[in-house]
Protein backbone atom coordinates (compact mmCIF):
# COMPACT_ATOMS: atom_id res chain seq x y z
CA UNK A 1 0.00 0.00 0.00
CA UNK A 2 2.65 2.05 0.99
CA UNK A 3 4.28 1.43 -2.30
CA UNK A 4 1.81 2.12 -4.25
CA UNK A 5 1.26 5.55 -2.85
CA UNK A 6 4.47 6.52 -3.23
CA UNK A 7 4.06 5.52 -7.07
CA UNK A 8 0.91 7.83 -6.99
CA UNK A 9 2.72 10.82 -5.59
CA UNK A 10 5.85 10.62 -7.93
CA UNK A 11 3.37 9.98 -10.72
CA UNK A 12 1.82 13.37 -9.38
CA UNK A 13 4.69 15.03 -9.11
CA UNK A 14 6.08 14.25 -13.00
CA UNK A 15 3.17 15.37 -14.14
CA UNK A 16 2.98 18.42 -12.53
CA UNK A 17 6.20 18.83 -13.87
CA UNK A 18 5.37 18.40 -17.44
CA UNK A 19 2.18 20.46 -17.08
CA UNK A 20 3.99 23.61 -16.08
CA UNK A 21 6.65 23.08 -18.78
CA UNK A 22 6.36 25.92 -21.58
CA UNK A 23 4.83 24.14 -24.60
CA UNK A 24 7.96 25.38 -26.54
CA UNK A 25 10.22 21.56 -25.11
CA UNK A 26 12.52 22.02 -28.44
CA UNK A 27 14.05 25.48 -26.87
CA UNK A 28 16.13 27.26 -29.13
CA UNK A 29 19.42 29.49 -27.56
CA UNK A 30 19.15 33.09 -28.97
CA UNK A 31 20.94 36.31 -28.56
CA UNK A 32 19.56 39.40 -28.82
CA UNK A 33 21.71 42.27 -29.43
CA UNK A 34 19.82 45.81 -28.66
CA UNK A 35 22.58 48.50 -28.22
CA UNK A 36 23.95 48.42 -24.79
CA UNK A 37 21.30 48.22 -21.83
CA UNK A 38 19.65 51.12 -21.81
CA UNK A 39 17.14 53.26 -23.18
CA UNK A 40 14.09 52.25 -25.11
CA UNK A 41 15.88 50.01 -27.58
CA UNK A 42 16.91 48.15 -24.81
CA UNK A 43 13.45 48.11 -23.41
CA UNK A 44 11.83 46.75 -26.29
CA UNK A 45 14.71 44.40 -27.30
CA UNK A 46 14.17 43.05 -23.72
CA UNK A 47 10.51 42.66 -24.13
CA UNK A 48 11.16 40.54 -27.54
CA UNK A 49 13.29 38.80 -24.80
CA UNK A 50 10.78 37.97 -21.83
CA UNK A 51 8.17 36.90 -24.58
CA UNK A 52 10.88 34.21 -25.94
CA UNK A 53 11.76 33.62 -22.37
CA UNK A 54 8.01 32.88 -21.60
CA UNK A 55 8.03 30.17 -24.56
CA UNK A 56 10.72 27.95 -23.34
CA UNK A 57 13.50 29.56 -25.38
CA UNK A 58 17.44 30.09 -23.38
CA UNK A 59 17.30 34.46 -24.33
CA UNK A 60 20.63 36.16 -23.87
CA UNK A 61 21.15 40.00 -23.89
CA UNK A 62 23.97 41.26 -25.05
CA UNK A 63 24.86 44.52 -22.93
CA UNK A 64 27.86 46.76 -21.81
CA UNK A 65 29.79 46.83 -18.68
CA UNK A 66 28.58 51.22 -18.69
CA UNK A 67 24.96 49.35 -17.90
CA UNK A 68 25.62 45.69 -16.00
CA UNK A 69 23.45 46.80 -13.41
CA UNK A 70 20.99 44.80 -15.65
CA UNK A 71 22.54 41.77 -14.46
CA UNK A 72 20.72 42.63 -11.01
CA UNK A 73 17.78 44.14 -12.88
CA UNK A 74 14.34 41.78 -10.62
CA UNK A 75 12.22 42.86 -14.05
CA UNK A 76 14.77 40.67 -16.53
CA UNK A 77 15.56 37.66 -14.19
CA UNK A 78 14.68 34.86 -16.76
CA UNK A 79 16.95 36.42 -18.74
CA UNK A 80 20.84 35.71 -19.36
CA UNK A 81 23.03 38.48 -19.96
CA UNK A 82 26.68 38.58 -21.68
CA UNK A 83 28.82 41.58 -20.81
CA UNK A 84 31.51 43.37 -22.99
CA UNK A 85 33.79 45.79 -22.23
CA UNK A 86 33.99 49.29 -23.33
CA UNK A 87 37.83 49.78 -24.80
CA UNK A 88 37.09 52.60 -22.32
CA UNK A 89 35.97 53.87 -18.85
CA UNK A 90 32.20 52.98 -18.23
CA UNK A 91 31.95 56.27 -16.93
CA UNK A 92 32.82 57.81 -20.05
CA UNK A 93 30.24 56.25 -21.82
CA UNK A 94 27.51 57.11 -19.86
CA UNK A 95 28.91 60.87 -19.70
CA UNK A 96 28.71 60.36 -23.47
CA UNK A 97 24.98 59.94 -23.61
CA UNK A 98 24.46 62.25 -20.99
CA UNK A 99 26.01 64.95 -23.00
CA UNK A 100 24.09 63.94 -25.87
CA UNK A 101 21.03 64.94 -23.67
CA UNK A 102 21.99 68.44 -23.43
CA UNK A 103 21.99 68.82 -27.23
CA UNK A 104 18.11 67.79 -27.64
CA UNK A 105 17.20 71.79 -26.19
CA UNK A 106 19.54 73.43 -28.78
CA UNK A 107 19.37 74.03 -32.95
CA UNK A 108 22.52 73.22 -34.27
CA UNK A 109 22.80 71.13 -36.61
CA UNK A 110 26.76 71.41 -36.83
CA UNK A 111 27.21 69.32 -32.76
CA UNK A 112 24.77 67.77 -34.03
CA UNK A 113 26.45 65.67 -36.50
CA UNK A 114 29.98 66.20 -35.11
CA UNK A 115 28.53 64.29 -31.89
CA UNK A 116 26.99 61.75 -34.68
CA UNK A 117 30.18 61.19 -36.00
CA UNK A 118 31.92 60.40 -32.82
CA UNK A 119 29.51 58.35 -31.55
CA UNK A 120 30.15 56.12 -34.71
CA UNK A 121 33.08 55.89 -34.19
CA UNK A 122 32.80 54.47 -31.05
CA UNK A 123 30.13 51.96 -31.66
CA UNK A 124 32.42 50.45 -34.37
CA UNK A 125 35.09 50.29 -31.59
CA UNK A 126 32.69 48.69 -29.21
CA UNK A 127 31.96 46.44 -32.04
CA UNK A 128 35.69 45.47 -32.71
CA UNK A 129 35.98 44.93 -28.73
CA UNK A 130 32.94 42.42 -28.67
CA UNK A 131 34.53 40.53 -31.69
CA UNK A 132 37.85 39.83 -30.36
CA UNK A 133 36.73 38.78 -27.07
CA UNK A 134 37.72 35.04 -27.65
CA UNK A 135 36.17 34.04 -24.55
CA UNK A 136 32.90 35.98 -25.23
CA UNK A 137 32.68 34.68 -28.85
CA UNK A 138 32.91 31.00 -27.50
CA UNK A 139 30.17 31.95 -25.80
CA UNK A 140 28.21 33.49 -28.25
CA UNK A 141 28.99 30.40 -30.59
CA UNK A 142 26.35 28.55 -28.45
CA UNK A 143 23.52 30.58 -30.00
CA UNK A 144 21.32 28.94 -32.35
CA UNK A 145 19.59 32.24 -33.71
CA UNK A 146 20.79 36.20 -33.36
CA UNK A 147 18.58 39.17 -33.28
CA UNK A 148 19.99 42.17 -33.87
CA UNK A 149 18.92 45.90 -33.31
CA UNK A 150 19.64 48.09 -36.73
CA UNK A 151 20.62 51.14 -34.69
CA UNK A 152 23.79 48.90 -33.93
CA UNK A 153 24.17 45.60 -36.57
CA UNK A 154 27.77 44.81 -34.54
CA UNK A 155 25.63 40.98 -34.58
CA UNK A 156 26.09 41.05 -38.39
CA UNK A 157 29.93 40.81 -37.68
CA UNK A 158 29.48 38.41 -34.51
CA UNK A 159 28.13 36.20 -37.04
CA UNK A 160 30.78 36.83 -39.56
CA UNK A 161 33.75 36.16 -37.00
CA UNK A 162 32.02 33.15 -35.87
CA UNK A 163 31.49 31.76 -39.57
CA UNK A 164 34.94 33.32 -40.87
CA UNK A 165 37.36 33.09 -38.14
CA UNK A 166 36.17 30.64 -35.23
CA UNK A 167 34.73 28.16 -38.51
CA UNK A 168 31.69 27.48 -36.65
CA UNK A 169 29.46 24.94 -38.07
CA UNK A 170 26.09 26.12 -36.46
CA UNK A 171 23.66 27.69 -39.06
CA UNK A 172 22.56 30.46 -37.04
CA UNK A 173 18.95 32.26 -37.80
CA UNK A 174 19.10 35.96 -38.19
CA UNK A 175 16.74 38.33 -37.59
CA UNK A 176 16.78 41.85 -37.43
CA UNK A 177 14.66 44.15 -35.32
CA UNK A 178 13.69 48.24 -35.70
CA UNK A 179 12.62 49.93 -32.68
CA UNK A 180 11.63 53.10 -34.17
CA UNK A 181 9.38 54.50 -36.88
CA UNK A 182 10.13 52.96 -40.01
CA UNK A 183 12.60 54.12 -42.25
CA UNK A 184 12.39 53.63 -45.75
CA UNK A 185 15.94 51.84 -46.21
CA UNK A 186 14.72 49.15 -43.81
CA UNK A 187 11.81 48.65 -45.15
CA UNK A 188 13.70 48.13 -48.80
CA UNK A 189 15.71 45.92 -46.90
CA UNK A 190 12.61 43.75 -46.36
CA UNK A 191 11.62 43.49 -49.70
CA UNK A 192 8.74 46.03 -49.43
CA UNK A 193 7.81 49.09 -51.69
CA UNK A 194 8.02 52.58 -50.59
CA UNK A 195 5.98 55.09 -52.48
CA UNK A 196 7.19 58.65 -51.24
CA UNK A 197 4.04 60.49 -52.11
CA UNK A 198 2.59 59.33 -48.47
CA UNK A 199 5.24 57.51 -47.04
CA UNK A 200 7.00 60.29 -44.97
CA UNK A 201 10.73 59.61 -44.20
CA UNK A 202 11.68 59.21 -40.93
CA UNK A 203 12.91 62.22 -38.78
CA UNK A 204 10.69 64.94 -41.48
CA UNK A 205 7.95 64.41 -38.56
CA UNK A 206 5.37 65.07 -41.94
CA UNK A 207 2.37 62.87 -42.09
CA UNK A 208 0.87 60.54 -44.99
CA UNK A 209 -1.20 63.19 -46.30
CA UNK A 210 2.17 65.75 -47.26
CA UNK A 211 2.26 69.11 -49.61
CA UNK A 212 3.78 69.48 -52.78
CA UNK A 213 6.77 71.03 -50.65
CA UNK A 214 7.04 68.56 -48.16
CA UNK A 215 6.90 65.88 -50.88
CA UNK A 216 10.01 67.21 -52.51
CA UNK A 217 11.50 68.09 -48.84
CA UNK A 218 10.63 63.83 -47.71
CA UNK A 219 12.61 63.06 -51.62
CA UNK A 220 15.80 64.91 -49.94
CA UNK A 221 15.07 63.73 -46.77
CA UNK A 222 15.70 60.41 -48.09
CA UNK A 223 18.57 60.82 -50.34
CA UNK A 224 20.58 62.84 -47.46
CA UNK A 225 20.15 59.91 -45.03
CA UNK A 226 21.32 57.45 -48.02
CA UNK A 227 24.15 59.44 -48.47
CA UNK A 228 25.27 60.91 -44.93
CA UNK A 229 24.23 57.05 -43.70
CA UNK A 230 26.35 55.61 -46.43
CA UNK A 231 29.34 58.15 -45.54
CA UNK A 232 29.20 57.68 -41.74
CA UNK A 233 29.52 54.53 -40.60
CA UNK A 234 30.24 51.66 -43.15
CA UNK A 235 33.73 52.79 -43.88
CA UNK A 236 34.70 52.89 -39.95
CA UNK A 237 33.04 49.11 -40.22
CA UNK A 238 35.00 48.28 -43.39
CA UNK A 239 37.93 49.38 -41.76
CA UNK A 240 37.54 47.27 -38.64
CA UNK A 241 36.73 44.03 -40.94
CA UNK A 242 40.24 44.64 -42.63
CA UNK A 243 41.81 44.93 -39.21
CA UNK A 244 40.17 41.56 -38.15
CA UNK A 245 41.02 39.91 -41.90
CA UNK A 246 37.37 39.64 -43.12
CA UNK A 247 36.51 39.70 -46.45
CA UNK A 248 35.50 43.11 -47.92
CA UNK A 249 32.24 43.10 -48.95
CA UNK A 250 30.55 43.04 -45.29
CA UNK A 251 28.28 45.48 -45.12
CA UNK A 252 26.63 46.22 -41.58
CA UNK A 253 23.53 47.62 -43.18
CA UNK A 254 22.21 46.17 -46.41
CA UNK A 255 23.59 42.63 -45.60
CA UNK A 256 20.73 42.59 -43.71
CA UNK A 257 18.29 42.20 -46.89
CA UNK A 258 19.69 38.50 -46.68
CA UNK A 259 18.01 37.68 -43.08
CA UNK A 260 15.64 35.57 -42.26
CA UNK A 261 12.70 38.02 -40.61
CA UNK A 262 12.48 41.62 -40.14
CA UNK A 263 10.79 42.85 -36.95
CA UNK A 264 9.18 46.57 -37.39
CA UNK A 265 7.48 48.01 -33.65
CA UNK A 266 4.59 49.59 -35.45
CA UNK A 267 0.87 49.07 -35.56
CA UNK A 268 -1.37 50.31 -37.68
CA UNK A 269 -3.62 51.20 -35.27
CA UNK A 270 -2.06 54.05 -34.96
CA UNK A 271 0.91 54.43 -37.43
CA UNK A 272 0.30 55.44 -41.32
CA UNK A 273 -0.49 52.69 -43.51
CA UNK A 274 2.60 51.38 -45.87
CA UNK A 275 2.46 47.83 -47.54
CA UNK A 276 5.02 45.45 -46.14
CA UNK A 277 6.68 42.32 -47.57
CA UNK A 278 5.94 39.00 -46.14
CA UNK A 279 9.39 38.87 -44.13
CA UNK A 280 7.97 42.08 -41.92
CA UNK A 281 6.41 41.35 -39.33
CA UNK A 282 4.55 44.84 -37.33
CA UNK A 283 4.86 44.05 -33.73
CA UNK A 284 3.96 47.49 -32.18
CA UNK A 285 3.68 47.53 -28.63
CA UNK A 286 6.31 45.17 -27.27
CA UNK A 287 7.07 47.18 -23.96
CA UNK A 288 2.85 46.16 -23.45
CA UNK A 289 2.89 43.96 -20.79
CA UNK A 290 0.33 42.73 -18.29
CA UNK A 291 -0.57 45.51 -15.61
CA UNK A 292 1.27 45.48 -12.13
CA UNK A 293 -0.10 46.72 -8.86
CA UNK A 294 1.63 50.07 -7.84
CA UNK A 295 3.49 49.87 -4.84
CA UNK A 296 1.50 51.25 -1.73
CA UNK A 297 3.18 55.10 -1.39
CA UNK A 298 2.31 55.04 -5.59
CA UNK A 299 -1.19 54.04 -5.34
CA UNK A 300 -1.90 56.46 -2.37
CA UNK A 301 -0.78 59.34 -4.36
CA UNK A 302 -2.83 58.14 -7.27
CA UNK A 303 -5.88 57.56 -5.23
CA UNK A 304 -5.63 60.97 -3.67
CA UNK A 305 -6.01 62.85 -7.64
CA UNK A 306 -9.98 62.29 -6.56
CA UNK A 307 -12.05 62.89 -9.85
CA UNK A 308 -9.13 65.19 -11.44
CA UNK A 309 -6.86 62.39 -12.01
CA UNK A 310 -2.91 62.01 -13.15
CA UNK A 311 -0.75 63.24 -15.63
CA UNK A 312 2.44 61.33 -16.30
CA UNK A 313 4.97 62.94 -17.35
CA UNK A 314 8.69 61.92 -18.53
CA UNK A 315 11.48 63.09 -21.41
CA UNK A 316 13.07 59.91 -21.69
CA UNK A 317 15.05 57.36 -19.82
CA UNK A 318 18.63 60.07 -20.76
CA UNK A 319 16.87 63.41 -19.63
CA UNK A 320 15.91 62.21 -16.25
CA UNK A 321 18.70 64.20 -14.90
CA UNK A 322 17.44 67.45 -16.43
CA UNK A 323 17.41 68.90 -13.18
CA UNK A 324 21.71 69.24 -13.17
CA UNK A 325 20.92 69.76 -17.41
CA UNK A 326 18.59 72.31 -18.06
CA UNK A 327 17.26 73.42 -14.26
CA UNK A 328 15.14 76.68 -15.63
CA UNK A 329 13.34 73.69 -17.82
CA UNK A 330 12.21 71.89 -14.26
CA UNK A 331 11.31 75.94 -13.13
CA UNK A 332 9.42 75.84 -16.39
CA UNK A 333 7.20 72.74 -15.65
CA UNK A 334 6.95 73.22 -12.02
CA UNK A 335 4.90 76.32 -12.36
CA UNK A 336 2.86 74.86 -15.16
CA UNK A 337 2.17 71.95 -13.14
CA UNK A 338 1.29 73.86 -10.20
CA UNK A 339 -1.84 75.76 -11.70
CA UNK A 340 -3.39 71.93 -12.80
CA UNK A 341 -5.97 70.68 -10.49
CA UNK A 342 -4.64 67.26 -11.53
CA UNK A 343 -1.75 65.62 -9.67
CA UNK A 344 1.69 64.98 -11.79
CA UNK A 345 4.11 61.98 -11.57
CA UNK A 346 7.53 63.05 -13.18
CA UNK A 347 10.18 61.22 -13.65
CA UNK A 348 13.06 63.09 -12.33
CA UNK A 349 16.45 61.77 -10.87
CA UNK A 350 17.46 64.62 -9.60
CA UNK A 351 15.21 66.80 -7.14
CA UNK A 352 15.83 71.00 -7.37
CA UNK A 353 17.27 72.57 -4.16
CA UNK A 354 13.72 74.24 -3.98
CA UNK A 355 10.42 72.66 -3.43
CA UNK A 356 8.23 71.32 -5.76
CA UNK A 357 4.52 71.99 -5.80
CA UNK A 358 2.40 70.24 -3.43
CA UNK A 359 0.65 67.76 -6.52
CA UNK A 360 4.10 66.69 -8.00
CA UNK A 361 5.70 63.32 -7.16
CA UNK A 362 9.26 63.26 -8.48
CA UNK A 363 10.46 59.43 -9.37
CA UNK A 364 13.70 58.55 -10.60
CA UNK A 365 12.28 55.26 -12.50
CA UNK A 366 8.52 55.33 -13.45
CA UNK A 367 6.18 52.02 -13.99
CA UNK A 368 5.16 53.43 -16.98
CA UNK A 369 3.29 51.09 -18.47
CA UNK A 370 1.38 50.29 -14.98
CA UNK A 371 0.83 53.86 -14.85
CA UNK A 372 -0.63 54.74 -18.06
CA UNK A 373 -2.87 51.18 -17.74
CA UNK A 374 -4.22 53.20 -14.58
CA UNK A 375 -7.81 54.44 -14.48
CA UNK A 376 -7.12 57.37 -12.66
CA UNK A 377 -4.84 58.58 -15.55
CA UNK A 378 -5.92 61.20 -17.74
CA UNK A 379 -3.26 62.17 -19.82
CA UNK A 380 0.19 61.17 -20.74
CA UNK A 381 3.47 63.97 -21.89
CA UNK A 382 6.84 63.37 -22.95
CA UNK A 383 9.36 63.60 -25.50
CA UNK A 384 7.96 61.17 -28.05
CA UNK A 385 9.32 57.90 -27.87
CA UNK A 386 8.07 55.15 -29.67
CA UNK A 387 7.46 52.49 -26.89
CA UNK A 388 5.78 55.55 -24.72
CA UNK A 389 3.59 55.89 -28.33
CA UNK A 390 2.71 52.33 -28.28
CA UNK A 391 1.99 51.97 -24.52
CA UNK A 392 -0.38 55.22 -24.35
CA UNK A 393 -2.34 53.68 -27.64
CA UNK A 394 -2.73 50.51 -25.91
CA UNK A 395 -3.87 51.72 -22.98
CA UNK A 396 -6.37 54.78 -24.31
CA UNK A 397 -4.66 57.85 -23.26
CA UNK A 398 -4.41 60.77 -24.91
CA UNK A 399 -1.03 62.58 -25.40
CA UNK A 400 0.94 65.69 -25.15
CA UNK A 401 4.22 65.16 -26.88
CA UNK A 402 7.57 67.67 -27.11
CA UNK A 403 9.54 66.09 -29.29
CA UNK A 404 12.98 66.59 -28.44
CA UNK A 405 15.28 65.29 -31.66
CA UNK A 406 15.14 62.28 -34.51
CA UNK A 407 12.05 59.75 -35.18
CA UNK A 408 10.07 61.78 -32.06
CA UNK A 409 9.35 64.13 -34.63
CA UNK A 410 7.30 61.50 -36.49
CA UNK A 411 5.40 60.29 -32.93
CA UNK A 412 4.27 63.42 -33.20
CA UNK A 413 2.91 63.06 -36.30
CA UNK A 414 0.92 60.38 -35.86
CA UNK A 415 -0.45 61.55 -32.98
CA UNK A 416 -1.85 64.87 -34.35
CA UNK A 417 -2.64 63.12 -37.26
CA UNK A 418 -4.65 60.41 -35.51
CA UNK A 419 -6.09 63.00 -33.14
CA UNK A 420 -4.90 61.49 -29.63
CA UNK A 421 -3.53 64.36 -28.66
CA UNK A 422 -1.73 67.77 -29.32
CA UNK A 423 1.98 68.29 -30.04
CA UNK A 424 4.61 71.61 -28.06
CA UNK A 425 7.29 72.43 -30.35
CA UNK A 426 10.38 72.27 -27.81
CA UNK A 427 11.87 75.81 -28.85
CA UNK A 428 8.22 77.14 -27.47
CA UNK A 429 8.14 76.08 -24.59
CA UNK A 430 6.91 78.13 -21.47
CA UNK A 431 5.05 77.47 -18.41
CA UNK A 432 1.38 78.88 -20.10
CA UNK A 433 1.68 76.94 -23.30
CA UNK A 434 2.45 73.65 -21.49
CA UNK A 435 -0.85 74.42 -18.88
CA UNK A 436 -3.02 75.09 -21.45
CA UNK A 437 -2.27 72.12 -23.71
CA UNK A 438 -2.62 69.68 -21.05
CA UNK A 439 -5.90 71.16 -20.04
CA UNK A 440 -6.89 71.25 -23.98
CA UNK A 441 -6.14 67.66 -24.36
CA UNK A 442 -7.79 66.68 -20.67
CA UNK A 443 -11.12 68.30 -20.82
CA UNK A 444 -11.31 67.69 -24.81
CA UNK A 445 -13.56 64.31 -24.75
CA UNK A 446 -12.77 64.14 -28.65
CA UNK A 447 -8.58 63.01 -27.93
CA UNK A 448 -10.57 60.43 -25.54
CA UNK A 449 -12.50 58.78 -27.99
CA UNK A 450 -9.75 58.27 -29.98
CA UNK A 451 -7.45 56.87 -27.99
CA UNK A 452 -9.91 54.47 -26.66
CA UNK A 453 -10.84 53.49 -30.35
CA UNK A 454 -7.35 53.26 -30.99
CA UNK A 455 -7.29 51.26 -27.74
CA UNK A 456 -9.77 48.90 -28.64
CA UNK A 457 -7.84 47.81 -31.82
CA UNK A 458 -4.29 47.59 -30.12
CA UNK A 459 -6.41 45.04 -27.86
CA UNK A 460 -8.73 42.42 -30.34
CA UNK A 461 -5.70 40.78 -31.74
CA UNK A 462 -5.40 37.00 -31.47
CA UNK A 463 -2.01 37.58 -29.35
CA UNK A 464 0.40 39.91 -27.78
CA UNK A 465 2.99 41.88 -29.62
CA UNK A 466 5.65 39.76 -28.01
CA UNK A 467 3.90 36.61 -28.30
CA UNK A 468 3.35 37.53 -32.44
CA UNK A 469 7.23 38.08 -32.58
CA UNK A 470 7.93 35.13 -30.95
CA UNK A 471 5.72 33.15 -32.84
CA UNK A 472 7.33 34.41 -35.99
CA UNK A 473 11.23 34.32 -34.56
CA UNK A 474 9.98 30.53 -34.02
CA UNK A 475 9.05 29.71 -37.12
CA UNK A 476 12.26 30.98 -38.67
CA UNK A 477 14.39 28.83 -37.04
CA UNK A 478 11.99 25.89 -37.44
CA UNK A 479 11.79 26.38 -41.46
CA UNK A 480 13.74 29.71 -42.31
CA UNK A 481 12.82 32.80 -43.74
CA UNK A 482 14.03 32.39 -47.40
CA UNK A 483 10.36 31.44 -49.07
CA UNK A 484 9.26 34.79 -47.44
CA UNK A 485 12.44 37.11 -48.95
CA UNK A 486 11.26 39.54 -51.94
CA UNK A 487 13.05 39.09 -55.01
CA UNK A 488 13.57 43.29 -54.88
CA UNK A 489 16.20 43.49 -53.50
CA UNK A 490 17.55 40.91 -56.23
CA UNK A 491 17.32 43.58 -59.14
CA UNK A 492 19.40 46.43 -60.13
CA UNK A 493 17.74 49.60 -60.31
CA UNK A 494 16.91 49.81 -63.85
CA UNK A 495 15.02 46.39 -63.34
CA UNK A 496 13.15 47.09 -60.24
CA UNK A 497 11.41 50.40 -61.41
CA UNK A 498 11.39 48.49 -65.02
CA UNK A 499 13.39 51.25 -67.06
CA UNK A 500 14.94 48.65 -69.31
CA UNK A 501 11.22 47.79 -70.18
CA UNK A 502 9.87 51.31 -70.23
CA UNK A 503 13.03 51.67 -73.03
CA UNK A 504 11.43 48.87 -74.81
CA UNK A 505 8.25 49.60 -75.50
CA UNK A 506 9.34 53.55 -76.31
CA UNK A 507 11.50 52.17 -78.54
CA UNK A 508 9.35 49.95 -80.39
CA UNK A 509 6.21 52.77 -80.16
CA UNK A 510 9.21 55.23 -81.54
CA UNK A 511 10.44 52.80 -84.16
CA UNK A 512 6.95 51.89 -84.71
CA UNK A 513 5.30 55.44 -85.66
CA UNK A 514 8.51 56.37 -87.44
CA UNK A 515 7.53 53.46 -89.76
CA UNK A 516 4.20 54.58 -89.90
CA UNK A 517 4.98 58.29 -90.42
CA UNK A 518 7.64 57.20 -93.68
CA UNK A 519 5.45 54.99 -94.93
CA UNK A 520 2.81 57.38 -95.14
CA UNK A 521 5.41 60.18 -95.90
CA UNK A 522 6.47 57.85 -98.75
CA UNK A 523 2.53 56.94 -100.45
CA UNK A 524 1.80 60.65 -100.18
CA UNK A 525 5.02 61.85 -101.96
CA UNK A 526 4.58 59.05 -104.75
CA UNK A 527 0.50 60.19 -104.79
CA UNK A 528 1.72 63.73 -105.55
CA UNK A 529 4.60 62.51 -108.09
CA UNK A 530 1.45 60.55 -109.93
CA UNK A 531 -0.95 63.34 -109.89
CA UNK A 532 2.01 66.18 -110.72
CA UNK A 533 2.90 63.57 -113.66
CA UNK A 534 -0.86 63.10 -115.06
CA UNK A 535 -1.46 67.06 -114.78
CA UNK A 536 1.33 67.96 -117.28
CA UNK A 537 0.58 64.92 -119.27
CA UNK A 538 -3.06 66.45 -119.34
CA UNK A 539 -1.88 69.86 -120.32
CA UNK A 540 0.76 69.15 -122.98
CA UNK A 541 -2.45 66.67 -124.97
CA UNK A 542 -4.46 69.79 -124.62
Amino acid sequence: MAHLSSNIIHFSCVLLIFMNMPSNIFSSKILISAIYGEGSHFLAGASLGEGLARKGHDVTMLISNAYEHRLEDPRYANLSFEVFKHPVPPEEVREAFAFASTLVFRDDNIEFFSLMKNMSKRTVDDCEAVVTDKELMLRLEKNDAIIVDITWPCARYIQVVLEEKMKSQRHRTMISLSATNPWSGYLKLGGAPVNYAYFPEISTGFNNRMTFSQKILNIIQTNLIAVVGEQLTPPLYREMGKRLGLRPNIHPIFDMQDFDLHLLNINFASDFVTPLSPSIIPVGGLTVRPLQTLNEELEEFVQSSGEHGVIVFTLGTYLASITTIRPEIVTMFAEAFRRLPQKVIWQLKELPDWELPSNVKAMPWLPQNDLLGHPKTRAFMYQGGNNGFQEACYHGVPIVVIPLQGDQYDVAARIEARGLGKKIEKLELNAEIIYETLTEVIKNPSYKKVADQVSAIYKDQPMSAPDRAAFWIEHVIKFGGAYMRSPANDLTFIQYHLLDVYAFLTAVIVIFLAVVYYTLKFCLTRCCRMIGLGSSRKSKTE
